[in-house]
């Protein structure tokens, strides 16, 4: 994220809020990409439905209320009464900021935990958004290599997204519009973790993701200000990662990458093939062994 922010581009901001919808369309029109959606919507549901299940059963199971004080008599029994309704109070006021943080949290986290299904489906994405149908040389090495460094980058991008979350909580306590930075701190991150699997899984490194956001601040920030205002909805969050992979592999594949690395001086990362149209949709290009 850039020390100082772009000036607000709202016609990119637009493009990105548009975005999330492009890729379901993309989704329900390329039926092959249905299967590779599934997988990871369903290790999110499964991972999620765990994390809540042992978070509410701990929850539950903390005595922080429990207080006796039936030495002391009427005033005892009316003293533990009062803290245990604040214990009670207290209970609600840490599932709540619990919640919050799962909330701003989530796509980085579904990111890191799911990020070898992810990006099998990026890769297949980015197979039918280029015109290929047979499927990419994947060897081993290759696939362990990027699934690597696509899990190491969403728990990089999870550090950041902390570090800046918790900058901007002050501003909360500003009247009506203190929850807008915190909003724009978890849009951007969430556009930027789901735009990170396409660029993770094809080398690009952060000097040459800085080089993509700065060019794309606002169009990142809307679409994930799209997908975190879907995420409002209850469940529904679980349901649309895999349309943000595809959002953000279909993003990946609008730039064209050979002239905005050169344009900053930076050379192609090895192994790095620029996402191009196929001239041969048969034959698409292969990624390095």
């Amino acid at each position: 994220m850039k020390k100082t922010l772009p000036i607000f581009d709202p016609a990119a901001f637009i493009r990105g809020l548009r975005l999330p919808f492009s890729a379901v369309g993309f989704l329900w029109t390329n039926r092959g990409l249905k299967r590779y959606a599934v997988l990871p919507l369903i290790f999110n549901i499964v991972i999620y439905c765990l994390a809540i299940a042992v978070f509410l059963y701990f929850l539950w199971n903390w005595n922080v209320y429990h207080v006796e004080w039936e030495f002391l008599g009427p005033v005892g029994r009316w003293l533990s009464a009062a803290v245990n309704w604040l214990g009670w109070l207290v209970k609600l006021a840490v599932a709540a900021v619990a919640l919050a943080a799962a909330f701003f949290t989530f796509t980085a986290v579904g990111m890191a935990l799911a990020s070898p299904l992810n990006d099998i489906l990026s890769e297949k994405a980015e197979m039918a958004r280029l015109g290929g149908s047979v499927k990419m040389a994947m060897p081993f090495r290759f696939t362990t290599k990027a699934a690597l460094l696509s899990i190491g980058d969403s728990l990089r991008n999870l550090v950041k997204q902390l570090f800046f979350t918790v900058i901007v909580l002050p501003f909360l306590l500003i009247p009506v519009v203190g929850f807008v930075p915190l909003f724009l701190v978890g849009g951007y991150f969430a556009g930027f973790g789901f735009l990170d699997s396409a660029m993770a899984r094809n080398f690009l490194r952060a000097k040459h993701k800085r080089v993509f956001s700065a060019a794309h601040f606002w169009e990142i920030a809307g679409f994930g200000a799209a997908m975190q205002a879907m995420f409002a909805v209850p469940f529904l969050g679980m349901l649309l990662m895999p349309v943000g992979v595809v959002a953000g592999t279909l993003l990946y594949c609008g730039e064209d990458w050979e002239t905005l690395l050169a344009g900053a001086g930076l050379p192609n990362p090895p192994g790095f093939i620029p996402p191009r149209k196929s001239a041969d949709s048969a034959t698409p290009p292969e990624k390095p062994s």
